[in-house]
């Protein structure tokens, strides 16, 4: 259940920037969730959600996206998905951490594998002010 701490880290980073900015409230907040990370992002959003109460983001917009993994192969120079097989007994995908086309554990994961903040608006006097970029893996 690492959702939990995630989200409350999420949650602590949000709502210190906006304190330091001297932020009235936050008003939309926009994340992406990388599939390998291995986060569901329902439970994130209902941890953030609690995580959020009585606080500058109580009302703030939450926009969750998943990203799908991407990965390199540094022995045959493959670039694409990250092949995730099923395993019927526990009905969830696991993924295969090697080349699809020619089997090699010499990859590089180029996306999915984090979860970041990619933006945070917030209302700063009487106008929006955005805050923008990786505040988080």
């Amino acid at each position: 259940m690492h959702e939990l701490s995630i989200s409350q880290a999420i949650a602590d980073f949000v709502v210190g920037e906006a304190a330091k900015r001297g932020a009235h409230s936050v008003s939309r907040v926009e994340i992406e969730i990388g599939k390998l990370s291995f986060l569901n992002p329902d439970q994130v959003e209902f941890w953030l959600k609690l995580s959020f109460e009585n606080t500058l983001a109580s009302e703030s917009e939450l926009l969750l996206s998943v990203v799908e993994a991407e990965i390199s192969c540094q022995k045959c120079g493959y670039e694409g998905d990250l092949m995730m097989e099923t395993e019927p007994e526990y009905h969830f995908a696991l993924p295969s951490f090697c080349c699809p086309r020619c089997g090699s554990s010499e990859i590089t994961i180029d996306k999915g594998g984090g979860c970041v903040i990619r933006r945070i608006e917030m209302l700063v006097g009487k106008e929006e002010a955005n805050v923008s970029g990786e505040g988080m893996h």
